[in-house]
C-alpha cells in the first residue's frame, strides 16, 4: 500500500508509482494490476515511465467511484491482475472470420490495441441487427485490404 498526489499529464489523471512498488513487480513494460484506489476496486495497467518505474492513470470512472480528482492524495494497493484483459470476440464476429480467410489474415495481424478496439465496440452494441451490419462492413474493409495487398505492384 502507497499513498501519493493525483497529477496530470497532458490531460490524463495519473499517479506516479513509487520505485520500489515497481521494482516489486519484477516485470518490465506494461503490468496488469487489480487492487483498491481509496478502498474502491480498480483494475488496470501500470505503464512504463522509463529507469523501471511506472505510472498509474486514473480514468473518470475511477476517480468518481473512489471520488478523488487532481491534487488530491490518494491510498493504492496493488497486485499483479494474471487474468487475460481481451474482450470476448462475439460468435457472429467469429463466423464471419472463418468463412472468411482474407480477412481473418488481415484480423490476426492487427496489434492487440487495435484488436480490442474493435472487439470493444462491437460488444458495446445493443442492437442485433447493428451488430450484424458492422460485422459485415468490417469483413469486406478487411478482404478488401488483403486484396489491394495482394495486387498491390
Amino acid at each position: 500500500m502507497f499513498a501519493a498526489v493525483v497529477n496530470k499529464v497532458g490531460i490524463n489523471p495519473c499517479v506516479d508509482v513509487p520505485e520500489e512498488i515497481s521494482r516489486a513487480f519484477r516485470r518490465r513494460g506494461h503490468v496488469p494490476v487489480r487492487g483498491q484506489l481509496n478502498g474502491r476496486p480498480i483494475k488496470a495497467t501500470l505503464v512504463p515511465v522509463g529507469g523501471g518505474r511506472h505510472r498509474l492513470y486514473i480514468n473518470g470512472q475511477m476517480r468518481k467511484a473512489a471520488g478523488v480528482g487532481v491534487g488530491d492524495t490518494v491510498t493504492l494497493s496493488l497486485a499483479f491482475d494474471p487474468q487475460p484483459r481481451d474482450p470476448p470476440v462475439p460468435p457472429a464476429l467469429a463466423a464471419a472470420l472463418e468463412a472468411s480467410p482474407a480477412a481473418k489474415a488481415v484480423f490476426d495481424k492487427f496489434p492487440p490495441s487495435h484488436k480490442r478496439e474493435i472487439l470493444d465496440y462491437l460488444n458495446w452494441l445493443k442492437r442485433p441487427d447493428s451488430l450484424e451490419r458492422h460485422i459485415k462492413k468490417l469483413i469486406g474493409e478487411l478482404a478488401a485490404e488483403e486484396r489491394d495487398k495482394d495486387g498491390a505492384i
